[in-house]
C-alpha cells in the first residue's frame, strides 16, 4: 500500500482537487493520512471521498490522524500547510505598508514571504525530523525557501505551482490560440521564471507579442509584465501584482504605482491580505457544491497526482517544478549548483537565460537562499540581511530602517514565531 501523509490538507483548494485527482486516477491501495489543524476540515473531506467513491470502488483510504502518526512510515508527504490566516497576513501588509513597503501578495519575497516563511517554521523542523520516506511534494509558499529547506535537511523534495502553466494560458489567450498549441520553454525561479522560447508551428511569436504590447489595452491587462518584456526581452511567468513586489521598479513612489498598478492581481494594493477570506470563502462554497455531486469528472490539472503516478507506475509526463536532484549540470546556466530552480522536470532541453533575466531570478533566488541558511543556523542576523536584499524593501527603505521593519514584523508575530528568531 502506497502512503501518503497530507499536511495541511484542510486547504480550501488542494485538498479537494488531490482527492478527486487521486479518486480519478489509476493509483490503487492508496492510504492518504489528513492532517490539519482544523478537525471540521478534515470531516468534509472524508465525506468526500465518499462522494467520490460513488462513481465505483476504488482502493483509496483517508484517515485523519495527528501529525506524527501520520508521518511515520509514510513513503510520501504532501505539504501544502499555511499558519495563521487572514490576521496575520493583514498584519504583515499593515505593518511593512507602515514603513512605505507596499506589496500586493505578499507570499514570496518581501516582508511577506519572509514572516510566512518563518510562521511555517516549526512546522517543517518537525516534518523535516519525522518524515523518513521518499518523495515530498511542496506547495506552500514562499515555495522556493520552503522547497530548498526541505532539500537541505536531506529530502528529495519537488516544488509545485501552476504559475507557469497559467501564464501559457494567458499569452495563448493574448496571442489568439489555446494553450495546447503553443510550443513554449521556461525556467528560473519560482514565480519569476521567463519564457526562452514562446513559438507556433515554428514561428517564432515574441514579435506578435512585443507589438500587442503597443497597444494600449494590451498593455492595460498586464503592465508590468509588458513593461520588463520592453526593457529586458522576455516575458515573465506569474501575474503582474506578484511580479511588481519581486523588483524595485514598480511600488517604490505612488506615482510609480499609478503607473503601473491597477486592480485585482494586477497589483493592487494588500490584494491578496485583504481578499483572503473571500477567497476561502468561494472555496469552501465550490467545496459544498462537490459535496452535493456537482464536481468535475476530469483530473484538476493540478501536478501532484500525475506526479505520483510517475514515480509510482512510471507514466511520464511533463512538468515544471522547482528541485534540485533532479537537475542535470547546465541545465540552467549561472545559478549555484545548490539553488533551487524551477525548471523543466524532464531532461535533455537547456534552458538558457538571457544575462538580465538571469541576474533578476538570481537575485530572488538568493534573497530567499539567506532565509534559509538562516533557519537551518538559527541566525536572525541572516533574516535580516535577506530582507535587506529584498529589492523592494531595499528600494524604499535605508538599512536602518529595514531593520527597525524587521524588529517590528517580529515583535507583531511572535506568537507564531521560531523562538531564536524573537
Amino acid at each position: 500500500m502506497i502512503r501518503i501523509a497530507f499536511v495541511g490538507a484542510g486547504n480550501a483548494v488542494f485538498g479537494r482537487t488531490f482527492l478527486l485527482d487521486l479518486f480519478l486516477s489509476p493509483l490503487e491501495e492508496v492510504e492518504v493520512r489528513l492532517v490539519d489543524p482544523e478537525g471540521d476540515r478534515l470531516a468534509r473531506l472524508v465525506r468526500l471521498g465518499e462522494k467520490f467513491r460513488e462513481e465505483g470502488p476504488k482502493a483509496v483510504y483517508l484517515r485523519p490522524l495527528p501529525l506524527p502518526e501520520a508521518l511515520r512510515g509514510a513513503h510520501v508527504l504532501v505539504f501544502a500547510a499555511d499558519v495563521g490566516g487572514e490576521e496575520v497576513l493583514r498584519q504583515d501588509y499593515e505593518t511593512a505598508l507602515a514603513f512605505g513597503v507596499d506589496q500586493s501578495i505578499g507570499d514570496t519575497l518581501g516582508p511577506g514571504g519572509l514572516m510566512k516563511f518563518l510562521r511555517l517554521l516549526p512546522l517543517l523542523e518537525e516534518v523535516a525530523e519525522g518524515f523518513q520516506g521518499e518523495l515530498i511534494l511542496n506547495y506552500a509558499n514562499p515555495l522556493t525557501a520552503v522547497t530548498a529547506f526541505l532539500a537541505r535537511k536531506g529530502h528529495r523534495a519537488l516544488g509545485l505551482c501552476h504559475s507557469i502553466a497559467e501564464t501559457a494560458r494567458t499569452l495563448a489567450g493574448y496571442l489568439g490560440f489555446s494553450e495546447g498549441e503553443l510550443d513554449y520553454l521556461a525556467g528560473g525561479v519560482n514565480h519569476l521564471s521567463w519564457f526562452v522560447r514562446l513559438a507556433h508551428g515554428g514561428e517564432d511569436l515574441y514579435p506578435r507579442l512585443r507589438a500587442l504590447a503597443q497597444q494600449e489595452d494590451y498593455w492595460e491587462l498586464d503592465p508590468v509584465r509588458f513593461e520588463l518584456l520592453r526593457v529586458f526581452g522576455l516575458f515573465p511567468s506569474e501575474s503582474s501584482g506578484h511580479v511588481s513586489e519581486y523588483l524595485p521598479y514598480f511600488r517604490k513612489r505612488p506615482e510609480i504605482m499609478a503607473r503601473y498598478v491597477r486592480s485585482g492581481y494586477r497589483g493592487e494594493s494588500g490584494f491578496y491580505p485583504r481578499h483572503h477570506l473571500r477567497f476561502v470563502e468561494e472555496a469552501l462554497r465550490e467545496e459544498e457544491a462537490w459535496l452535493r455531486g456537482a464536481y468535475p469528472k476530469s483530473p484538476s490539472g493540478e501536478y501532484a497526482v500525475p506526479v505520483l503516478e510517475a514515480f509510482f507506475l512510471g507514466r511520464a509526463f511533463r512538468l515544471y517544478a522547482t528541485h534540485l536532484e533532479t537537475r542535470v549540470p547546465g541545465l540552467l546556466a549561472g545559478f549555484p549548483a545548490e539553488a533551487p530552480l524551477r525548471l523543466p522536470a524532464w531532461k535533455g532541453e537547456e534552458v538558457l537565460l538571457p544575462p538580465g533575466p538571469l541576474a533578476l531570478s538570481r537575485h530572488a533566488q538568493e534573497v530567499q537562499a539567506l532565509w534559509v541558511e538562516g533557519a537551518l543556523g538559527h541566525d536572525p542576523s541572516l533574516l535580516l540581511q535577506g530582507l535587506a536584499l529584498d529589492p523592494l524593501t531595499a528600494a524604499v527603505l535605508d538599512l536602518r530602517g529595514i531593520e527597525a521593519l524587521f524588529r517590528r514584523l517580529v515583535e507583531a508575530g511572535k506568537g507564531l514565531l521560531p523562538s531564536w528568531v524573537t
